[in-house]
């Protein structure tokens, strides 16, 4: 086997299966990358541990997320009057220490540091939210600009940091920073590596890729860890330490992506990334520069710097910005207004994030099965279905919000609201990011999903604030939102978006003008 990045063309089979990706090379046609993959193999060894590495990654990114599920957990008082007091900060005052029962060592616990003002917490969600906006935007532009492996590596080791400073936070106003941070964070990683990861794979398998980044293992992982330390402190020191590791191992491991890399025509690089994945899925084709420019591969016709403004200057990319918008919009808000406010569930706090994860086992295997074995079920179908299945599920919740006394209501709306948020937050979401990913060209990609990914950080931003509003306006009036933004995801996906299941992602933007409408 050759090593990695190794740029010599002594072996005959390289020879064959160069002159296989050069068939057209006396044509005026040009290639599309795909056709690299059929040399390189479509879904190999690297792409395999590429998918490992990133759960591992989503343990840190989801822990983090979830840090204030936990942290907000509200004790309660064995003294029935007080317990009874909604204000949280007050409960406390009021209850004796021997008399209160805690869950978990929260904020509102920590002497003088969130109390007397009970809402401190929901307003730090939604800076970390805002932060998270702002790193979507910044590392898509910084990733389409400068690469992706650069950004994401960037991102990984600013989220374990400041997840580490946060656990040490003395006082409100260092935890707001560190939030921020977090957020800044996982906004600059995550966009950055969905595109990373979806370019170096084939297009029969990048719906694989994208679950991934699915937090199924993560959550069940991070309620365990929760639930053994019971301490907010702890817990962020517990969960960014055991992550650290993995800062080291995707500093080695990861190639920048060869799609991007030949638009912006850097081919001697591209050659010896793609080398370097050749030679994990032990294929015998050596690349070069010079190779890379026979196959005659489709690049911008100069290189261009692209900007979140151009996903609405071409009438189809306007239009798919549109419902992708909807869509960003209701992935964290529709999870967050039942996560933020986990106790309103029937059941242990802890157990139902556990569950919430557990629920979610089935789907990647759900989407799998679908993707490789259904010609007539893509994108579009798991799209419009998922999102239907969730609106009706939080509609039937609000409806039986209405009869509070029976305790047969609550379980069943514990039921359906975690159906309702799993589907939304795992066949919606993988739907909706491959959308948002297959629709847009190579140097527009990352802006993309940073764009939308700022959308939905708004959302995310937007449902504890939504939650805070439960308590002064109606119980439920956080889920009527919610599913009045899915449905508007739901009708305008049914208008405009086209299928790209199998098909070739485009790397120009004339491309674009290909897809059918």
């Amino acid at each position: 086997m050759q090593s990695p990045g190794s740029c010599s063309t002594d072996s005959s089979d390289s020879n064959k299966s160069t002159d296989a990706l050069q068939t057209n090379k006396k044509s005026n046609e040009n290639q599309s990358f795909e056709k690299v993959f059929d040399v390189i193999k479509h879904y190999g060894r690297y792409q395999v541990f590429t998918f490992v590495l990133v759960q591992y990654i989503m343990l840190n990114s989801a822990g983090n997320y979830l840090f204030i599920s936990f942290a907000t957990l509200k004790p309660e008082c064995e003294i029935e009057e007080v317990n009874q007091i909604p204000d949280v900060c007050a409960k406390i005052s009021l209850c004796p220490l021997n008399r209160t029962r805690s869950p978990f060592y929260s904020l509102y616990q920590d002497d003088s540091f969130v109390c007397p003002n009970s809402y401190l917490p929901n307003n730090m969600q939604t800076l970390q939210a805002i932060g998270s906006g702002v790193g979507a935007l910044l590392g898509g532009h910084l990733a389409d600009g400068v690469g992706r492996k650069w950004v994401t590596n960037s991102g990984a080791f600013l989220m374990t940091l400041f997840g580490f400073v946060a656990g040490f936070a003395p006082n409100a106003t260092w935890l707001c920073v560190t939030m921020f941070g977090m957020g800044l964070a996982y906004g600059i990683l995550i966009d950055a590596l969905m595109t990373l990861t979806t370019e170096q794979v084939g297009p029969k398998y990048r719906i694989i890729q994208t679950l991934a980044f699915q937090w199924t293992i993560s959550m069940q992982l991070a309620a365990c860890i929760a639930w053994l330390v019971r301490d907010w402190r702890k817990y962020l020191l517990v969960i960014n330490g055991v992550c650290s590791p993995v800062l080291l191992i995707m500093y080695f491991f990861w190639v920048e992506s060869p799609r991007w890399l030949i638009q912006k025509r850097r081919y001697d690089e591209a050659a010896k990334a793609l080398n370097r994945i050749g030679w994990w899925n032990g294929s015998k084709e050596i690349f070069d520069q010079q190779k890379l420019v026979d196959m005659k591969i489709k690049a911008e016709k100069r290189e261009q710097i692209y900007s979140f403004t151009d996903l609405f200057t071409h009438k189809k990319l306007c239009s798919y910005s549109i419902v992708m918008i909807f869509s960003a919009l209701t992935v964290e808000l529709c999870g967050g207004v039942i996560i933020f406010d986990i106790q309103i569930l029937a059941g242990d706090p802890f157990l139902n994030i556990v569950l919430y994860g557990v629920l979610r086992l089935w789907t990647p295997f759900f989407v799998v099965f679908i993707e490789t074995h259904s010609n007539s079920v893509g994108r579009r179908s798991l799209f419009l279905y998922s999102q239907a299945f969730s609106i009706t599920c939080y509609a039937l919740v609000i409806v039986l919000g209405l009869f509070p006394a029976l305790y047969f209501s609550k379980i069943l709306r514990t039921v359906l609201a975690m159906g309702g948020a799993m589907v939304n937050s795992s066949i919606f979401f993988t739907a909706y990011k491959q959308y948002s990913m297959e629709l847009y060209p190579t140097l527009m990609r990352a802006i993309a999903v940073g764009t939308f990914g700022v959308v939905e950080r708004i959302g995310g931003g937007l449902a504890p604030q939504l939650v805070s509003l439960n308590s002064f306006v109606w119980t439920d009036a956080a889920l009527v939102v919610a599913t009045v933004i899915m449905a508007c995801s739901w009708l305008a996906g049914l208008a405009i978006l086209p299928e790209t299941k199998n098909i070739d992602i485009p790397d120009v933007v004339e491309e674009e003008k290909k897809i059918d409408a």
